[in-house]
């Protein structure tokens, strides 16, 4: 399960936005007749547009697939990058999901870039045990490109209460439009029944 698929015209299609993010409806690719070729961005397998129950928007890999990274990941990481993403749209900057680095150093769950491209944080849904050290690492690619990044995880955790690796995040208000770290690093997000603790480089420690 992914939510961004490759089309060898469009290029990048994106689940969550209205538009796919190339101008396309949904029902361009959802049981499209002949079937539109998409491919996933992390191995290259084909994929297929799909409906969850609850009518979420999603691309599901064919048969045969090898493991893939972005397949598997829990529920609960797809509707928490899902979470992101709408709340960094709300702030009026562009949310993209699951952006690969060229060199593939790193993937962020959700890059947010501001109105005029001139700042980027890389928004992280860090559910899964991990390490301080691999913290660390992944914080050190982010900031060698130059962009911040912030992790959010499930239950307090050490990591977030590690100093400051990368360059320092936005906060304030640009042409009129709000950062989308004024809503989002606050400690405590509530979504899906589940507390969520983040941590965003440049703010220093969050606060209890």
């Amino acid at each position: 399960m992914a939510f961004t698929a490759m089309h060898a015209e469009r290029g990048r299609l994106d689940a969550s936005r209205d538009d796919l993010g190339c101008g396309w409806a949904w029902a361009a690719v959802h049981r499209a007749r002949p079937r539109v070729p998409l491919t996933c961005p992390e191995c290259g397998h084909g994929v297929h547009a799909k409906l969850s129950p609850a009518r979420m928007r999603f691309f599901a890999h064919d048969a045969g697939a090898p493991q893939c990274t972005l397949a598997g990941e829990s529920m609960e990481h797809h509707l928490l990058k899902l979470q992101l993403a709408g709340e960094i749209r709300a702030a009026g900057w562009l949310a993209e999901l699951e952006v690969r680095a060229p060199d593939g150093t790193w993937r962020a769950d959700v890059m947010a870039s501001s109105p005029n491209g001139a700042r980027r944080i890389a928004w992280e849904a860090q559910l899964s045990a991990i390490t301080e050290d691999e913290i660390r690492a992944r914080t050190e690619r982010y900031a060698a490109a130059g962009i911040g990044v912030c992790w959010v995880a499930s239950r307090p955790r050490r990591w977030l209460e590690l100093p400051d690796q990368s360059p320092r995040a936005p906060v304030s208000s640009h042409h009129g439009r709000r950062a989308p770290s004024a809503g989002l690093r606050r400690r405590r997000r509530h979504q899906h029944g589940r507390d969520y603790a983040g941590r965003r480089s440049g703010s220093g420690p969050p606060r209890r």
